[in-house]
């Protein structure tokens, strides 16, 4: 599947252009990828993707693929190398990229490209990681209180977050994404780790506002009582739900704009939802 991702150059292969060797942020236009999976196509706000030269978090040293540490021109070189990748995740599809590709985005060979990572698919797990690093935040709105006007504002908090991660990681996110549903195990994993801590979150707060689970076709006290107080909510079945729901229309705030939809209303309404299934009705 990945095979074609890493071809080796032909002998009358040349290098391309450099990329700005003086621009540290990627200031591409960011392009809805053509095999988006609902077919929509529709440029979108550019990103601001830095990837910086220190090592990453989860990282004590950075080493390249024999095991040596990277010193300053190596990890700068290891940072053209993933915006280079970005800049190309927004002109085609991940199975469509190639080692070579991205070799040449930097004016090098792909020689070089594989002293810092394994194929195309490495790289853009790398990415996705650092995509991953807002999670934390989002989830920890997710577990505040929900009621009253509060609840509602940090509906929308959490709304505006997500919309404009997606903005900011657009290429990414959705090569990952794409990835992930034509069965790419890696970065289906990599999705999972980004989106199952906001489910639990979800999961928790819906058993904190419904409590237990009521069974499908069960009645509760109030409908036996004669008042109809809304259907059973499924903890794990909402929160995911609620998790896709807030991915999807982040991800497609431009195209529900065109439809006419302000991206205010889009967070309103959002945040609404959220409230609605995160809050007590009894």
């Amino acid at each position: 599947m990945l095979g074609h991702m890493t071809e080796a150059p032909t002998s009358n292969d040349a290098p391309g252009p450099a990329v700005n060797r003086e621009s540290d942020p990627l200031q591409d236009a960011v392009l809805l990828s053509e095999n988006d999976a609902l077919g929509m196509t529709h440029p979108v706000a550019e990103n601001s993707i830095v990837i910086a030269d220190a090592p990453d978090p989860s990282d004590e040293v950075l080493v390249d693929q024999a095991g040596r540490p990277l010193g300053p021109r190596a990890l700068q070189t290891r940072r053209k190398i993933l915006e280079a990748s970005v800049a190309l995740l927004s002109e085609k599809p991940m199975r469509n990229m190639r080692v070579i590709d991205i070799a040449r985005r930097i004016g090098s060979s792909p020689a070089t490209f594989y002293q810092y990572f394994k194929d195309v698919e490495d790289v853009v797990l790398h990415l996705a990681g650092v995509a991953k690093e807002a999670t934390p935040e989002i989830v920890e709105l997710i577990a505040g209180e929900w009621e009253g006007r509060a609840g509602h504002e940090r509906g929308c908090q959490i709304a505006n977050l997500v919309i404009d991660h997606w903005e900011k990681f657009a290429p990414v996110l959705r090569a990952r994404n794409n990835a992930s549903d034509e069965g790419n195990l890696a970065l289906r994993a990599e999705r999972m780790a980004a989106m199952l801590p906001l489910v639990d979150a979800f999961k928790e707060s819906i058993i904190r506002s419904h409590g237990a689970h009521r069974p499908c076709g069960d009645r509760s006290a109030s409908e036996v009582e004669g008042e109809w107080d809304g259907g059973p909510v499924d903890p794990l079945v909402g929160a995911t739900a609620l998790a896709s729901c807030l991915e999807r229309l982040s991800m497609y705030h431009i195209w529900i704009e065109d439809l006419g939809g302000s991206r205010r209303e889009l967070v309103e309404t959002t945040a609404t939802l959220m409230q609605g299934l995160l809050t007590s009705r009894h």
